[in-house]
């Protein structure tokens, strides 16, 4: 299968790679039916990921199909369509119980595919630590629906839920991008009394304005006198 594979500090290519099969009873297979470009990925291109090791496949935004399971996966079966959380995680160590699952202490723990062991930019991947790293997707969403959330869409609310937002709140969310408009689609369920995006991009910013007309655009050169009259 095609791989697209970090080869070097700004050298990505891709490679014909064998299909993975399970090494652990906690492994799950899985046949990419879409995946997504992250800014990690470029982070990883350029050359500022130090852990991230050199011949791996790249990519951790991803659903899929079940191919396989090992004999300890419980959650999913063959055939379930999933998504595939960006990070891996035990369930059990100190770190996952108390809800920082970035800092597992496995060592398919944490932010692996894509950066540690291989990941989903090709046709099938592996997904260690399945019973909590892929969870179905109902029938009734699709799989572009689906892709943002196992990553970007999971930061934004994430951001949204330890901001501790109250209706009275005046929320300020720096960038439009992916992440930014994931956060504001997060934040706007908190119901706050004022949305404020800065955003540089005119772009962005007309993206924003057309979908959301209800929050107030500002610009970087601008931000701190708006947010003050504000």
């Amino acid at each position: 299968m095609l791989a697209y594979t970090y080869i070097d500090k700004g050298h990505f290519a891709l490679v014909e790679k064998p299909k993975p099969t399970l090494i652990e009873p906690t492994d799950a297979i899985v046949r990419v039916t879409m995946s997504s470009i992250c800014s990690s990925d470029l982070h990883i291109k350029h050359g500022s990921v130090p852990r991230a090791v050199r011949g791996i496949t790249v990519g951790h935004e991803m659903v899929g199909v079940v191919e396989e399971v090992g004999s300890e996966v419980t959650n999913v079966k063959p055939g379930d369509r999933v998504t595939i959380n960006v990070e891996t995680f035990c369930g059990e160590c100190y770190f996952c119980r108390n809800g920082y699952v970035n800092n597992c202490t496995d060592p398919n723990g944490g932010w692996a595919l894509g950066c540690r062991i291989d990941g989903g930019q090709t046709e099938y991947v592996r997904v260690p630590l399945a019973n909590q790293g892929l969870n179905r997707i109902p029938d009734s969403v699709t799989d572009s629906q689906a892709l943002l959330v196992g990553d970007v869409l999971a930061t934004g609310f994430w951001a949204a839920r330890i901001s501790e937002i109250s209706e009275e709140d005046t929320v300020l969310i720096i960038g439009a991008g992916p992440t930014g408009i994931c956060t504001l689609l997060c934040v706007m369920l908190k119901r706050p009394k004022r949305i404020i995006v800065c955003e540089k991009s005119e772009d962005r910013r007309r993206f924003v304005r057309e979908h959301y007309p209800e929050v107030l655009l500002t610009t970087p050169e601008e931000c701190k006198e708006f947010v003050l009259k504000n």
